[in-house]
């Protein structure tokens, strides 16, 4: 069997509340009934539904057996959140997984919080590689793009017109100048 997870469609770190989600809408996607009258499309759906059916009982008995440790993710999602960053890379790198696409994900979220931009960008862009089609992925790898090009949401200064750009950002340093020489009354008459 191939990764039960990507046969849900979710990664890894996905909650069961997530993976029960996943596995109802695919059961419902792909139900036998659904097909009936096809006997090629029938035969097709049952093997898929047995692959669904066969994914989720393999993740929940892989939960159910080991808790939290079966997927040591878990815990490093929540070591992130909690601002832990320092324990969350040790456990990545005591885990060190670089061609799981989770594991880069988060160790770009390690280094997209303490600043190193560069290097979350090259592990944010491979966990996309590795899983293009994880959407949580594709946001954080997109938003680094941004961050590289200037491109961020509701910059006033990109209009995408090279001519008007260049004239709102001088526009906005002859603004700093005018409120610096109002605060500073360097310039006299």
């Amino acid at each position: 069997m191939t990764d039960p997870y990507q046969i849900l469609g979710i990664s890894p770190s996905a909650s069961d509340e997530e993976v029960k989600a996943a596995y109802r809408r695919l059961s419902q996607q792909y139900h036998p009934d659904l097909q009936s009258g096809n006997s090629v499309m029938e035969d097709i759906a049952n093997q898929k539904m047995s692959d669904i059916n066969a994914a989720y009982d393999e993740i929940m008995n892989m939960r159910r057996s080991s808790g939290a440790s079966a997927n040591p993710y878990i815990e490093i999602r929540r070591m992130i959140e909690s601002g832990n960053y320092t324990n969350a890379d040790d456990a990545l790198e005591g885990n060190r997984q670089d061609t799981s696409a989770e594991w880069n994900f988060l160790k770009g979220t390690v280094c997209m919080s303490r600043g190193w931009l560069n290097d979350a960008y090259t592990y944010y862009e491979k966990a996309t590689r590795l899983e293009p089609s994880n959407r949580e992925y594709q946001a954080a790898f997109n938003q680094m793009q941004n961050k590289r090009t200037g491109q961020m949401d509701g910059n006033p200064h990109i209009t995408g017109n090279d001519i008007f750009d260049i004239a709102n950002c001088l526009s906005n340093a002859c603004q700093c100048l005018i409120c610096a020489d109002c605060l500073c009354d360097c310039i006299k008459s």
